[in-house]
Order: structure tokens, then C-alpha cells, then sequence
């Protein structure tokens, strides 16, 4: 923090020295302050007091144990490290210098967009992954209706299980979203499932121009998966959350936030899903 920033805490600390109300807080302490209580910026404060408290009382291994935590933290949660990582996996999709597709026979939408929710009135809750379903739904549409192909898992309502593409057939069918033919692929359990049987459906109906819609990160692995199965794709990104975080003007800050380590979590989950596919044979 720098005297700038020390001189503004004084000011608010002792308000009534000036003789009236204290200007607005400004912007950067704002967002200290409100990521201090978040949950990882209330640990990393403790950690940093212990870090402290230990050096101070001459116990070093104790502060070398809660230094390394809270460099770890600092790393992830408030540099843009996790989202460079990201957007690597990112830059080869990104439709600032591809495009968008303007011609396909079916564009595949992969599973991960929504859950099923028993207190909204379609019956399914969204995050940030719905993006795929917009983007699908927008090509399917901007490519003279081409058939549509829905991935994903299951949802499980009274000890049943269902496939949770079904919420979004109904959903289209309520709203009259104007997509092209819809094809659901049941219950598939991964990736691979998924590829599986689009090879099939193509095969039937005799598409060769397949665009397959998942989020950017994911979409190196995806299309690996695909290919290895003798399936040209064009990848289509629908979410960039690395490129996007590294354009904001939140990439470094004083404290961590949790946004750092949900990004992390992508760029971990595509890395070991690289590696158990390649051992598996599927990429």
C-alpha cells in the first residue's frame, strides 16, 4: 500500500478532524476491502498476521510454513497467473481472429451447461457455461437452421435418472427458440461418449461440416477427442474467461480473490484431462 493509500485511511479513520463527511472511498480500496471478506481473503489475513506474529517471536520454521501459504495464495488470487494459463489454452479459438462459422449441416453443443433445479419454471439452473447454449442456439440459427446436437450428463429427480439435454428440448419447445432440428445424445458420460455418438448421427445423415461448441479452454481437448474418431470439427468457443480476465482491469490486486483459483481450477482440470485421455487413447 502506498502513502497515498495510508493518507486515505487516516482521512476515514478520523473523519470528524475535518469537520464533515469523508469523500467517497476510492475505487482500488474499495476492492481491497471487499475481498478481505471474502472467505480466501479472510485466510490469506491470517495467514499473513501468523506469518508475522511467528517471524517477530524468532520461530522461523513456522513462518517459513505460513510464508510459502500465503506467497501461494497471493500468487493464484491476485495476479493474473491462472488467467494467462488460461487464455493459452484459449488464444487458438479466439473469434476476434478466426471468425464465427457461417455455414454447417450440425453444430454440437457438449455437456456442463446447466443443472436441474426444482424452484425455477424450466426446471434448470445456469452458469457460467450457458454461454455455450446461447452460442449453439445463435449458430444454429445464423447457419440457415442446421440441425442441433445436445451433449451433456443426466439429472436424477425421484431416484431417476434423466438426461439433462431433455430441459433444454422442452425449453425450446416453450420459448420457440428457432433452432434448426434437434438431436439429444442421452446420457453421455464424458467427452469421448459424446464424440462417439455424434460419429454415428453424422454418419446417418451424412454431415461433413460439424461445428462443435464448447467452452474456449476446452476446446483443444475436445477437438483432439473428435479428430482422433476421424471427425473434422470448427471449434467454436463459447465463454473465453482467461482472455476476458486478462483484458479486465482487476488481473493484479493487493488481495487474493477467489476468482484466481476458480481459474486455476479450469486450467488443472484440462491438464489432467489431457493426460488421462492420452492414456486411455482417446486423443
Amino acid at each position: 500500500m502506498g502513502n497515498g493509500d495510508r493518507g486515505v485511511f487516516a482521512f476515514y479513520l478520523f473523519p470528524f478532524a475535518f469537520g464533515g463527511q469523508p469523500p467517497p472511498v476510492p475505487e482500488s480500496i474499495q476492492h481491497s476491502l471487499d475481498a478481505l471478506v471474502q472467505p480466501i481473503g479472510l485466510i490469506w489475513a491470517a495467514l499473513l498476521v501468523a506469518f508475522f506474529v511467528n517471524l517477530f517471536r524468532g520461530r522461523l520454521l513456522a513462518a517459513l510454513f505460513h510464508g510459502v501459504l500465503v506467497a501461494f495464495i497471493q500468487l493464484v488470487g491476485a495476479t493474473d497467473i491462472p488467467a494467462r494459463l488460461l487464455a493459452d489454452l484459449e488464444r487458438p479459438y479466439d473469434p476476434h481472429v478466426r471468425g464465427w462459422p457461417t455455414k454447417a449441416d450440425a453444430v454440437i453443443m457438449l455437456g456442463g451447461t446447466h443443472d436441474y433445479s426444482q424452484r425455477t419454471p424450466l426446471h434448470f439452473g445456469v452458469g457460467e457455461s450457458a454461454d455455450r447454449i446461447l452460442l449453439a442456439c445463435e449458430l444454429s440459427r445464423a447457419t440457415g437452421g442446421s440441425a442441433l446436437i445436445l451433449g451433456g450428463s443426466y439429472y436424477e429427480i425421484q431416484g431417476v435418472r434423466r438426461p439433462d439435454s431433455e430441459m433444454l428440448v422442452d425449453w425450446f419447445k416453450t420459448w420457440r427458440i428457432p433452432v434448426g432440428p434437434v438431436y439429444p445424445l442421452g446420457m453421455c458420460a464424458n467427452t469421448h461418449v459424446e464424440a462417439e455418438r455424434t460419429l454415428r448421427l453424422a454418419t446417418e445423415h451424412k454431415w461433413t461440416r460439424l461445428v462443435l461448441v464448447t467452452s474456449g479452454y476446452h476446446l483443444k481437448r475436445a477437438e483432439a477427442i473428435f479428430r482422433k474418431l476421424g471427425i473434422t470439427v470448427i471449434p467454436a468457443g463459447a465463454e473465453f474467461l482467461g482472455l476476458d480476465a486478462l483484458g479486465g482491469k482487476d488481473a493484479w490486486m493487493v488481495v487474493p480473490r477467489l476468482r484466481g483459483f476458480e481459474l486455476m481450477r479450469y486450467w488443472v482440470h484440462e491438464q489432467v484431462g489431457l493426460v488421462y485421455y492420452r492414456m486411455r487413447g482417446w486423443i
